[in-house]
């Protein structure tokens, strides 16, 4: 017999021993360490740890130096894509825009509009275009946020009164339809504006609404080996979700604006309230077109979205919602906070936002607008401040201050 053959099989008897010797000592190891503090054994590992939900603590620590700074927002932008089911970024196909329906206003002109985000799925919207100005114009995305009918929103006429008593808003018109008066404002100083629909929301009704933003019971043949859809294990285990679809709504939708001629690439600016400050945080953490960002009543240390189209696995891991605001930096940003989740943001999280910016040479341009006098909003006194750093950030060229008419 050979002298390997020879060696492997006189060192089999030894195995079985060396096993057994090896279990016993760590089980009385063990036992020993149980005995001496009276405590179970635990394994040092995360998974058991106190559950963490969107309504914990997220707070953001700036870095030590640049370089820092660029492992870290690379490592956080990386974990942003891969959540949304974005890494590698699917194929773009194409658009397919359809722009119809014009009608006339003062000073603007408003189109419908419908195009396909990915093939046989459409996302729907309104494009509104200035009238008198020459030149390629800079471009806003507008993204609603949870208010009712969203880009048709009309907060009624008592709530309205209730809004101009407290000084949030002055005009019942404007006041009552405030989503799509952002817009006829932003047309009004020279911008293109493309307000585009949540899923669920208006005319984007492939997915209901109670799905994508009430997800609240099984959908059982949903969830089969053949068949499955949103929120299933299946769906989850290949980080496929609703705010993955809705982050490549944005992405396409910058597309969409970015192809017509009277756009200027250089100047492309998103806002967004509540749900829709989320979209616009991601969108700018992701998309290096985006040149300015204004989300509204969402960047907070507290609450990080209350929505299943603003969560998904993998995403909030050791970071959160301020840090996705600094994925931003060094390019301008303004943050607009209320007397909601956000209220706390002057003394918790823009001072880092601010440090980090200090760090990277550009301090003036982050700013925060803490109008915490008013509930959750995007009213009057917001919309005001979101025009101006637009104004200034984005080239409109427009007299300040900049007043909304009714």
């Amino acid at each position: 017999m050979p002298y390997l053959a020879l060696r492997r099989r006189s060192a089999l008897p030894l195995i079985g021993p060396l096993v057994r010797l090896l279990v016993v000592g760590c089980w009385i190891a063990t036992s020993s360490a149980a005995a001496d503090d009276d405590r179970p054994y635990v394994p040092a590992d995360v998974r058991f740890n106190e559950l963490k939900d969107y309504n914990g603590y997220f707070p953001f620590a700036p870095p030590a130096n640049s370089e820092a700074w660029h492992a870290r927002s690379e490592q956080v932008r990386r974990r942003v894509l891969v959540s949304q089911g974005l890494w590698p970024l699917p194929t773009k196909t194409p658009l397919n825009a359809v722009v119809h329906s014009p009608v006339e206003r003062d000073g603007y002109t408003v189109h419908r509009v419908y195009f396909e985000s990915l093939p046989g799925h459409f996302v729907c919207g309104s494009l509104y275009k200035p009238k008198g100005f020459d030149g390629p114009r800079p471009v806003i995305l507008s993204a609603h946020g949870h208010w009712a009918d969203a880009r048709f929103h009309d907060a009624g006429e008592a709530q309205v009164a209730k809004q101009i008593a407290v000084g949030a808003d002055k005009y019942q018109r404007s006041g009552r339809n405030f989503l799509q008066a952002q817009c006829v404002q932003l047309a009004r100083l020279g911008c293109v504006v493309f307000q585009y629909d949540m899923e669920g929301y208006s005319d984007a009704k492939q997915l209901p609404f109670d799905v994508v933003h009430r997800y609240g019971a099984k959908r059982p043949a949903m969830e089969t080996a053949e068949n499955w859809g949103f929120f299933s294990p299946q769906a989850e285990s290949r980080v496929q979700s609703v705010m993955g679809l809705q982050t490549w709504n944005s992405v396409r939708a910058l597309d969409f604006v970015t192809s017509l001629p009277e756009v200027d690439p250089r100047r492309i600016g998103v806002t967004g309230a509540s749900g829709g400050g989320t979209q616009t945080m991601l969108l700018g953490a992701i998309d290096p077109r985006v040149t300015a960002i204004v989300p509204a009543v969402m960047v907070s240390t507290a609450m990080q979205g209350g929505c299943t189209c603003e969560n998904a696995s993998l995403l909030r891991i050791e970071t959160g919602n301020v840090e996705f605001a600094a994925l931003f930096a060094p390019k301008p940003q303004a943050l607009l906070a209320a007397d909601d989740w956000t209220r706390e943001i002057m003394t918790k999280g823009f001072p880092e936002l601010k440090q980090l910016y200090k760090l990277l040479g550009v301090e003036d341009r982050v700013e925060a607008y803490p109008y915490t006098q008013f509930p959750h909003n995007y009213n009057y006194v917001s919309r005001a401040a979101m025009y101006e750093f637009f104004n200034k950030h984005s080239g409109f060229g427009a007299k300040e201050p900049i007043v909304q008419p009714a």
